[in-house]
C-alpha cells in the first residue's frame, strides 16, 4: 500500500494566466511510474481540469505528479485521491481541502485631493470569491523608503500623510479566508508638491528682472518650478530654463522650468531679459512633481523705468532766492505714470510728484538761502519704482559784499582792498575787477582775480593811474552784484639812466617806467660845496646844465608828478671835469722803480692825482692815488718799457688830457745755474729771470791742458778738440720747463773742465754777466762678470774689463753693492788687476751691482748688474706630529734671507710632490697610511722672476700611522634567493691602509632602524646573508675593519625576490565539512603552504567536475564559462583574497551566489546537485606567483528535494521578509537617534562647564610658547579645538529672514541676534531695512568697542556707510583685497579718486591717502545733508592668501599705526575683512592685547578669542592665525617688533583663511 501523503504546489500559471483559473501540482511519493495501479482523482467543487473522478495509470504519471487547472480562485476546494491495483481496490490515500488564492482587484483608479491625500478606487474580482482587500502603498523610488499595508473591506479608500510632491505605487489584493492574491493590481500617482515661498527681487534694471523665491515649507518632493511670466498687455513666450526674451511684444506670457537644486532645498531664481522698462509684469511660481502642479505663488515686479533725458533751468529764472528746472521725458520705450522731482540740500525736503502729462517745469521758491549749491534730481515713477535719477546742481545768485574799503600800504606802494561778506549769503570765493579809468572813453581791459579771503593786495596796479574797484561775491561760479571803489596811484619813481659831466657843466638824462604816467618832471641840483640849490620844472626827459665851477661835485634829484601825487625822487651826485696837472719830469731811477714829479693845475677843484701807466701790451695800470706832487713808482718789471701819465680827479672825474714820459727798466742777468752733463754735452740750466729778457749771450772755454802725459805715451795721433766757442739765444728758442731755462752746449771733451759766462738783453739794454764751471763726464766702457758659489753663500766676486784712455778722461774704477752698510770699492784706472771681493755678506740676499769711472769726483753713467747669493741650507729636520694621513715637519732657521722652505717628497705613483711654506713647520696632508716617506726640504731664495737660489737639500724618512680601510671597491650579489642573498667583494691591498681584521655586513630592511651584522673573515671576499624575508627591498653595507676601526661603508640596496610558494605534500588538500544539493563547504589552513619563497598574500578556490583538464593557468575559467560542459572542467570560484585575519583556518561554502548567468567575472554560482567534484586550494604570493594543492578527495552534493519543502519554504520567505523589514525600520529609527546625538554631541558646552580663561602670566609667556608650540604645535590644536562651539547655539534670526539672506556675502556666518548692529529702518522700504550683517564686538576699552561685518556687496555698500554714520565711528579697519585668488573678496565701496561719490543718501570723498609698504591710511569725508563728518581708512594690503603675515611684526607695527592715530576714545571703530570673522579677530585680539600689557601683568588670549566668539561667529577662525596672535605677542615681549627677518610659517591643511570658510553664498 502506497504512504497517503501528496504534496501540492501551486504552479507559474497561478501568477501569470489568472483568466485561466488556479493551477495545482500534486506530488505523489514514491515512484508510482514504476508500480502497477490506477489512480483517481475526485474534487468538489467539479470545476476544472482533469475532470473529477479521472484516472490515471501509474505508468502515465510523469515526474510523479498530477496537474490540477483552470481551478476556480477563491474557492475551497476537497480534493480525495484514490489508488487501485491487484491488491486494493479504490483505497483512500490522500484527501485535503485546500483554498485557491482570489483573482485581484479590477479598475484600480487614484485621485490626489491634497498634497498629502489620495482617494483609491476599485471594482471586485470579475470571478472567484473574496472576503476584504489590502493596499501596499509603496514610495518611489523604493530604495531608502518603507512601504506602508492597509487593510480595507470596501471601496473607496483615503490615503492620508502623504508627503507632498512624492510618487507612489498603489498594490491592491484580493484577500480570501486569509489569503491574498498572487497577482495585484497596481497604480502610480503623485501627490501635489507644496506652493513654492515669498518672492524678493535679487536685482533689476530697465530691461531685465532677478527673482528669487523661497523654497516650500515643508519642502516635500519635486523636480522642476514652474515660473510663469506674463503682462496685462503683452504675453510671454517659451524659452530655455536660464532667461525668456518678451519676443513678440503681442504675447501673452511665458514658461520656464527650473530645476530644484538638491538637498536641503535653497532659494531659486530666475532672470527675464529684454523687457519693456517700467512696465509691469505679472511673474508665478509652481513646484512641479511628475506632471502635478501646486498652487501658485504669484507677485507683480515692474522694470526700472527709463531715467529723464536731461535736467536744465530755465534761462533767466535763478535769482538768489528762487529757480525753475526744466526736464525731458525718456527718448526710449518706457512705461511710467510719474516724475518724482527732489532736491537735495534741504533738510530732508519731501519729493514733489508730478504726473506723466504735466508740465516739465517746476518752480523752487521757498526756503532757499542765497548762494547755496542744490542739487535736482529727477526720476520717472512706474507704480514705486523709481528710475535712475537724472541730475544738475543749481546755485543760487549770492548777495552783494558790503563794507568795501580801500588803503595804500606806504612801503611798497599796494593797493590793499577790504570787504565783508553778507552774513545771509554762501559765497565760496570773490571776484576782485579793476579797470583804469579812461576820460577819453576808449577801449579799456578788465583785470579780474579769484581770492578767497575778503581782503587782496593789488600789487599788479599800474603807477600814475585812477582805477575803478569793483567786487562780486562767487558760490560755485555764480557771482552777485558788485560792489566798487575808486582808488588813485602814485606815478613811478624816474631813473637817471645817464648823468656825464663836460667842460664846465653836466649832461643828465632820465627814464620813467614805461606802466607809469606823469604829467610833468622836477629836477633840482647843489653845489656840494657852497650848497647853492637851483630848481626847475620839464616835460622832457632831459635837461643840460652849464656854467658850473670845474671840479665842482653837484647833488641831483628828479621826481614825476600824475593826479597831484609825487613819486618818490631819484637821487644823484656828479663833478664837473677838473684841469690837468702841468711840467712832468723823472727824477729818479733805479733796476725796479722811478721817481715822477709834477705842478697843480689852474684854477681847478681837484681832490687827488691819479698816477697809471703803461708797457708794450697796450694796457695802462692804474696806482694808488696821491696827494702831493711827486710819487715813486715801484715794483717795475726789469727790462720793460714804460709810459707813465699823471692827471687829476674830483670826485672819481679826471681831466680829459693828462701828460705823460716814457722810461726803459734795465733787464736781470740769470743766477742758480745748474748742469745738466753727460760724456760730450753740457746742459745749462737757469730760473727765468723777472721780467723782460729779447735774448740770452753765451760764452765758454776749455779751463785745463788738452794732454796728459801718461796718456801722450799710449797715444802718438793727436786729434782736433773744441777749446771755446759762443752763442746768441733768442727767448722765444730757448727751452723753458717748470720755470727754468735749458741751453744745450754740445761737442765737448769726455770727462773735461769748462768756464761759461752768460747775461740777457731788452729794448737794447744788458744785464750783469754771471760765470759758471762744470766738468763732462767720463765714459764707460767695461764688462763685469759676477762669480757665485753656492759651496760660499757670504762673499761675492766681480771681474772686469778697462775703459780705453783714448776715450775718455777719468781716474778712477768705483764699485758698489745696494747694501748701504757695505763699502764701496775704488781702483786706479791703471791699476793691472782686474778683479774686487766683497765679503762678509748676507747669504740669500738680492744685491745690486754698480760700476762706474770717474773723472776728478764726476762719475760716468753706471753699469749695473743684479745677482743673488745662495741661501745657507737647514741642519736638521724632525717629525713633530704623525697620524694615518699627516706628518708634522719642523726644521732649524737658516741663517742670511731666503724667501720660503720647498719640501719634496715622492707619492705611491712616483710622483714628486713640491709643497711651499714659509714657515719651519710644515703638515703634509694627504698621505696613505702605514707608508714610508722621504721628506727633502731646501732653503729658496728668491722667485723664477728674480735671481731664484736653491740651497743644498736635506732629507729624512718617517712612516704614517696605521688607518680604518679605504671603501670597498666593489661590493655586488651574485646569487639572490628568496630568503638568502649571497654578496662578493673586493678590497685592492693598496686601500688597505694597516692590517685588515675582518669584513663586516650590516644589513636591515629599507626605512627600519633595526638592523643585524654579519662578521667574515680577511680573506673571505664572498659571503651568505640567510633569514630574509622575501619580497621586501633591503639596504646592505659592507666595512673593513682594522686595529683602528671600521673604513668607510658601501651600500647596495637589493630586493629579495617573490617565488611561488613550494608545492605541499599530496596529503595537504582541503576536507569537507558539509554539503547541500548545490553547495560544498570545504575547509583549508594557512599552514597548508610555506611561506619560504614569499608571504602568501591571497587563495583561490579551483573546483572540477572533470580534473583531467588542465588546471594551471594563472587565467582560470569561471563558473559562468564552464555552464556549457557536461562533466565541469577546472574553474575559479570567485577573486583571490585573504582570508586569515584573525585565524588561521578558513571554512568556505563553494555555490553561495545566484545570478551567476548576468555577473561578469568569477562568481561562486550553484553547483549541481548529485555530483562528484573535487577541489583545491591556490595560494599567491604575487599576483603572477602561485601555486596549487593537490584536488581533495571526492565530493558528492545531496540530490534536490526542492519539489518536496517549496510548500514550507514560501511561507517561511514571506515571513523573514517581514522580520527583516521591521528590523530594518527599526535599525533607522536607531541610525536616526544616533545622528542626532552625535549633533548634540557638535552643540557648545554650557559656560558652567567649559573654562573660558586661561591667564598667562607676561614673564612666563616665552615658556608657555615654547611647550604650546612642541609636537607640531599640538597644544596650540587642542587649545584651539575647544573654542570650535564656543557660541554656535545663539540666535540667528534676522540673518535668517527670505528678505536679508541675499545680503550675507556667507551663507554660514551670520551674525547673532543679541549682539548683531541695527541699522534705523527706512521709511519706505521694506522690512528688512535695519539688517547689515554686523555684530558689536568687546574690545580692551569697551565692550562696543568695535563693530565687526562682512567685505560690502555690491548691494549692501550703501548699508556699510550707513553703518559708518550712525554709529559715529571715526575708522575703518580693512583687512582684504577687494580681490584674491582671482575671486571678489570685497566691493570697491570707496571712491576711485577724489570726486565725490553718493551711496545712498551719503556722499563721501577722499581727502587724501598715505601709502605705506604693508598698508595705506586715507582720510574721508562723509556729508549727509548739511552735516559732514570725517572718517580714518586704515587698508592692510599685504595679507597674503595663505597663511597670516609673514613676518607676524607687520601685523604689530600696523596695530600700533592705527593706534597712534585713533585714541581709545573714539568708538566703535569699523573693522571687516571678507567673511568678518578670521582675519578681523585676530587684529582685535592684538589690539587689545598691546594696550592689555601696558596696564597687567598676565595676559588671556583663550579668553579674549572665547568673548570675541560669543558676540560673532567664528571670530580667530583658523589655528594658524590662533598661533599667530601668540607669535606676535611674544615678539613685542622679547624686543623684535621691528625684526624683518625670516620666521617660520605654521600651517593647518584644514583651512586656508578666513575668506574660504563657506563660499557657498549667492
Amino acid at each position: 500500500m502506497r504512504a497517503s501523503s501528496c504534496c501540492i504546489f501551486w504552479t507559474l500559471a497561478a501568477l501569470t494566466q489568472v483568466a485561466l483559473g488556479t493551477d495545482l501540482v500534486i506530488q505523489i511519493p514514491g515512484n508510482p511510474s514504476s508500480e502497477g495501479g490506477i489512480y483517481r482523482l475526485d474534487y468538489d467543487p467539479p470545476r476544472g481540469l482533469p475532470p473529477t473522478n479521472a484516472t490515471f495509470s501509474s505508468k502515465d504519471i510523469r515526474n510523479d505528479t498530477i496537474a490540477f487547472k483552470n481551478g476556480l480562485p477563491g474557492t475551497r476546494y476537497s480534493f480525495k485521491l484514490y489508488y487501485t491495483n491487484s491488491t486494493s481496490n479504490d483505497l483512500l490515500t490522500w484527501r485535503a481541502s485546500i483554498t485557491t488564492p482570489p483573482d485581484p482587484p479590477s479598475n484600480l483608479s487614484v485621485t490626489v485631493v491634497s498634497g498629502d491625500t489620495a482617494k483609491i478606487n476599485w471594482s471586485p474580482p470579475k470571478q472567484g470569491g473574496y472576503s476584504g482587500y489590502k493596499l501596499k502603498v509603496v514610495p518611489l523610488p523604493e530604495v531608502g523608503n518603507s512601504a506602508q499595508t492597509y487593510d480595507s473591506s470596501v471601496s473607496p479608500f483615503v490615503l492620508q500623510n502623504l508627503t507632498s510632491g512624492a510618487s507612489y505605487q498603489v498594490q491592491l489584493f484580493s484577500v480570501y479566508e486569509g489569503k491574498e492574491s498572487i497577482a495585484y493590481t497596481s497604480h502610480n500617482f503623485t501627490t501635489k508638491p507644496n506652493t513654492p515661498g515669498k518672492f524678493i527681487v535679487w536685482f533689476r534694471n530697465e530691461t531685465t528682472l532677478l527673482v528669487l523665491w523661497q523654497p516650500p515649507f515643508p519642502p516635500g518632493v519635486f523636480d522642476y518650478y514652474k515660473v510663469t511670466f506674463s503682462t496685462p498687455t503683452s504675453g510671454t513666450h517659451p524659452g530655455p530654463p536660464s532667461q525668456v526674451s518678451i519676443e513678440p511684444s503681442d504675447a501673452r506670457e511665458s514658461v520656464l522650468y527650473v530645476k530644484d537644486e538638491g538637498e536641503p532645498p535653497g532659494p531659486a531664481q530666475a532672470a527675464f531679459k529684454d523687457l519693456v522698462p517700467g512696465r509691469a509684469y505679472n511673474i508665478s511660481v509652481q513646484t512641479m512633481s511628475e506632471g502635478e502642479v501646486s498652487i501658485p505663488t504669484t507677485a507683480q515686479y515692474r522694470t526700472v523705468p527709463e531715467r529723464p533725458l536731461s535736467v536744465t533751468f530755465e534761462e533767466g529764472s535763478i535769482t538768489y532766492n528762487s529757480f525753475r528746472v526744466v526736464w525731458e521725458g525718456p527718448n526710449e520705450e518706457t512705461e511710467f505714470d510719474k516724475y518724482q522731482i527732489s532736491l537735495n540740500g534741504m533738510r530732508r525736503p519731501a519729493p514733489v510728484i508730478k504726473g506723466k502729462e504735466s508740465p516739465r517745469i517746476l518752480e523752487f521758491r521757498d526756503g532757499l538761502e542765497p548762494g547755496k549749491t542744490y542739487q535736482v534730481s529727477v526720476k520717472t515713477m512706474s507704480g514705486k519704482v523709481a528710475s535712475w535719477p537724472t541730475t544738475a546742481n543749481v546755485t543760487l545768485i549770492p548777495l552783494s559784499v558790503i563794507h568795501l574799503s580801500s588803503s595804500t600800504d606806504e612801503d611798497t606802494g599796494d593797493v590793499i582792498i577790504k570787504w565783508t561778506p553778507n552774513p545771509a549769503s554762501h559765497q565760496d570765493s570773490y571776484k576782485l575787477s579793476y579797470h583804469e579809468v579812461d576820460t577819453n572813453n576808449g577801449d579799456r581791459d578788465t583785470n579780474n582775480m579769484i581770492v578767497l579771503d575778503t581782503s587782496s593786495r593789488l600789487e599788479s596796479l599800474l603807477p600814475g593811474r585812477n582805477y575803478s574797484i569793483t567786487v562780486h561775491a562767487i558760490s560755485n561760479q555764480v557771482e552777485s552784484n558788485g560792489t566798487s571803489i575808486y582808488q588813485a596811484t602814485k606815478p613811478s619813481s624816474p631813473i637817471i639812466e645817464d648823468l656825464r659831466p663836460t667842460h664846465f657843466g653836466l649832461n643828465i638824462s632820465w627814464k620813467s617806467d614805461v606802466n607809469s604816467k606823469q604829467d610833468e618832471y622836477e629836477v633840482t641840483y647843489s653845489r656840494n660845496d657852497t650848497g647853492h640849490v637851483v630848481k626847475t620844472i620839464t616835460s622832457t626827459s632831459n635837461l643840460s646844465l652849464t656854467g658850473l665851477e670845474p671840479g665842482a661835485g653837484y647833488h641831483l634829484q628828479v621826481v614825476a608828478i600824475s593826479h597831484g601825487l609825487r613819486s618818490e625822487p631819484h637821487v644823484n651826485f656828479q663833478a664837473v671835469y677838473p684841469q690837468p696837472p702841468r711840467n712832468l719830469t723823472i727824477e729818479k731811477l733805479t733796476s725796479n722803480s722811478v721817481l715822477v714829479k709834477w705842478q697843480p693845475p689852474e684854477d681847478s677843484i681837484f681832490s687827488e692825482y691819479i698816477i697809471r701807466h703803461q708797457t708794450d701790451d697796450g694796457k695802462f695800470y692804474k696806482l694808488p692815488a696821491v696827494k702831493e706832487n711827486e710819487t715813486e713808482i715801484i715794483d717795475m718789471i726789469p727790462g720793460e718799457k714804460y709810459l707813465i701819465q699823471v692827471n687829476t680827479a674830483s670826485f672819481g672825474v679826471e681831466s680829459t688830457d693828462p701828460p705823460g714820459v716814457t722810461q726803459t727798466i734795465q733787464p736781470n742777468g740769470v743766477s742758480n745755474i745748474e748742469s745738466l752733463i753727460d760724456s760730450v754735452n753740457v746742459t745749462l740750466a737757469w730760473p727765468k729771470p723777472e721780467g723782460r729778457i729779447d735774448f740770452y749771450s753765451i760764452a765758454w772755454k776749455l779751463e785745463e791742458e788738452l794732454n796728459d802725459p801718461e796718456e801722450d805715451e799710449d797715444n802718438d795721433e793727436e786729434s782736433p778738440v773744441p777749446i771755446a766757442g759762443s752763442k746768441n739765444i733768442s727767448t722765444s728758442d730757448v727751452v723753458e720747463n717748470n720755470g727754468k731755462v735749458s741751453v744745450l752746449i754740445g761737442e765737448l771733451i769726455p770727462g773735461a773742465k769748462y768756464s761759461f759766462l752768460i747775461y740777457t738783453t731788452s729794448h737794447g739794454q744788458n744785464s750783469d754777466v754771471t760765470e759758471f764751471v762744470t766738468r763732462t763726464m767720463p765714459l764707460l766702457q767695461t764688462e763685469i762678470v759676477v762669480v757665485n758659489d753656492q759651496q760660499i753663500s757670504d762673499a761675492l766676486t766681480l771681474r772686469y774689463t778697462k775703459t780705453p784712455k783714448s776715450v775718455s778722461r777719468f781716474d778712477t774704477y768705483r764699485f758698489m753693492l745696494s747694501d748701504p752698510n757695505i763699502p764701496l770699492k775704488e781702483k786706479a784706472a791703471n791699476d793691472t788687476e782686474t778683479k774686487v771681493t766683497f765679503t762678509d755678506l748676507v747669504p740669500g740676499r738680492l744685491y745690486n751691482i754698480t760700476v762706474w769711472t770717474v773723472s776728478d769726483g764726476v762719475e760716468s753713467l753706471p753699469l749695473q748688474r743684479q745677482d743673488r747669493l745662495y741661501p745657507k741650507p737647514i741642519t736638521w729636520i724632525n717629525a713633530s706630529r704623525i697620524t694615518d694621513t699627516e706628518v708634522t715637519l719642523m726644521w732649524d732657521k737658516p741663517d742670511g734671507e731666503y724667501n720660503r722652505f720647498e719640501v719634496q717628497y715622492l707619492n705611491l705613483d712616483g710622483d714628486l710632490l713640491q709643497n711651499l711654506t714659509l714657515d719651519t713647520s710644515i703638515t703634509l696632508s694627504g698621505l696613505k697610511p702605514y707608508r714610508n716617506y722621504t721628506f727633502t726640504v731646501v732653503v729658496r731664495s728668491g722667485s723664477e722672476s728674480s735671481a731664484l737660489r736653491r740651497s743644498l737639500p736635506v732629507s729624512s724618512t718617517f712612516s704614517t700611522q696605521e688607518s680604518v680601510p679605504n671603501k670597498v671597491e666593489r661590493f655586488i650579489p651574485v646569487h639572490v634567493k628568496p630568503k638568502e642573498i649571497e654578496f662578493e667583494w673586493y678590497l685592492p691591498p693598496s686601500d688597505h691602509n694597516g692590517v685588515i681584521q675582518q669584513y663586516t655586513i650590516t644589513y636591515g630592511l629599507e626605512g627600519s632602524k633595526n638592523t643585524k651584522e654579519e662578521h667574515f673573515q680577511p680573506s673571505e671576499l664572498h659571503g651568505v646573508i640567510r633569514n630574509l624575508i622575501p619580497g621586501k627591498t633591503y639596504l646592505f653595507k659592507i666595512q673593513a675593519k682594522t686595529r683602528v676601526g671600521y673604513g668607510p661603508e658601501v651600500i647596495n640596496k637589493s630586493k629579495t625576490p617573490i617565488l611561488s610558494p613550494p608545492k605541499p605534500g599530496s596529503q595537504v588538500v582541503p576536507t569537507e565539512v558539509r554539503r547541500t544539493s548545490s553547495s560544498i563547504q570545504i575547509r583549508f589552513r594557512k599552514n597548508y603552504f610555506s611561506e619560504e619563497n614569499g608571504e602568501v598574500v591571497a587563495y583561490a578556490i579551483i573546483v572540477a567536475e572533470d580534473t583531467s583538464k588542465n588546471a594551471s593557468g594563472l587565467e582560470m575559467p569561471s563558473w559562468k564559462d564552464v555552464q556549457a560542459y557536461n562533466s565541469w572542467p577546472p574553474y575559479q570560484v570567485m577573486e583571490p583574497y585573504f582570508p586569515f585575519q584573525n585565524s588561521t583556518v578558513e571554512d568556505f561554502t563553494i555555490g553561495l551566489d545566484a545570478n551567476c548567468e548576468s555577473r561578469k567575472g568569477y562568481c561562486n554560482g550553484p553547483l549541481k546537485s548529485g555530483t562528484t567534484y573535487s577541489v583545491k586550494i591556490r595560494a599567491f604570493t604575487a599576483p603572477d606567483k602561485f601555486t596549487d594543492t593537490h584536488y581533495s578527495f571526492a565530493i558528492q552534493t545531496d540530490n534536490d528535494n526542492t519539489a518536496w519543502i517549496i510548500g514550507f519554504t514560501i511561507p517561511v520567505l514571506v515571513l523573514f521578509v517581514v522580520l527583516m523589514s521591521v528590523m530594518a525600520v527599526r535599525r533607522k529609527k536607531n541610525v536616526c537617534n544616533n545622528l542626532e546625538a552625535r549633533h548634540n554631541d557638535a552643540m557648545s558646552l554650557p559656560d558652567s562647564v567649559m573654562e573660558t580663561s586661561r591667564p598667562v602670566k607676561l614673564k612666563e609667556f616665552a615658556e608657555h610658547y615654547r611647550i604650546m608650540s612642541a609636537d607640531s604645535d599640538f597644544r596650540f590644536s587642542e587649545e584651539f579645538e575647544e573654542l570650535k562651539h564656543v557660541g554656535r547655539e545663539q540666535a540667528c534670526t534676522a540673518a535668517d529672514l527670505p528678505v536679508n539672506r541675499p545680503k550675507n556675502r556667507f551663507t554660514n556666518i551670520l551674525p547673532y541676534d543679541h549682539s548683531r548692529f541695527k541699522l534705523q529702518p527706512l521709511d519706505d522700504d521694506e522690512d528688512g531695512s535695519d539688517y547689515i550683517n554686523a555684530n558689536y564686538v568687546p574690545g580692551y576699552n569697551s565692550p562696543r568697542e568695535f563693530i565687526v561685518t562682512q567685505g560690502p556687496l555690491h548691494s549692501t555698500r550703501d548699508d556699510f556707510w550707513r553703518t559708518c554714520w550712525e554709529s559715529n565711528s571715526k575708522a575703518v579697519i580693512m583687512l582684504t583685497r577687494c580681490v584674491e585668488k582671482g575671486r571678489e573678496k570685497c566691493d570697491h565701496y570707496w571712491p576711485y579718486d577724489t570726486q565725490p561719490v553718493y551711496y545712498g543718501d551719503i556722499q563721501v570723498t577722499i581727502l587724501n591717502e598715505s601709502l605705506y609698504q604693508d598698508w595705506n591710511i586715507a582720510e574721508f569725508r562723509m556729508c549727509r545733508g548739511d552735516s559732514s563728518r570725517l572718517i580714518k581708512h586704515f587698508h592692510f594690503s599685504t595679507w597674503p592668501d595663505f597663511g597670516v603675515p609673514d613676518p607676524p611684526q607687520t601685523l604689530v607695527r600696523f596695530v600700533r599705526a592705527f593706534r597712534e592715530r585713533v585714541p581709545p576714545d573714539q568708538r566703535p571703530i569699523v573693522v571687516h575683512c571678507s567673511a568678518g570673522v578670521g582675519r578681523s579677530g585676530t587684529f582685535i585680539a592684538l589690539d587689545r592685547i598691546l594696550q592689555q600689557i601696558k596696564k597687567d601683568t598676565e595676559v588671556d588670549i583663550f579668553g579674549i578669542v572665547y568673548a570675541m566668539r560669543k558676540e560673532r561667529v567664528w571670530m580667530v577662525q583658523t589655528e594658524q592665525q590662533y598661533i599667530c596672535i601668540h607669535q606676535c605677542l611674544l615678539a613685542v615681549l622679547e624686543g623684535k617688533e621691528n625684526d624683518y627677518g625670516p620666521r617660520e610659517i605654521h600651517e593647518n591643511e584644514g583651512f586656508d583663511d578666513d575668506e574660504g570658510i563657506a563660499e557657498s553664498g549667492m
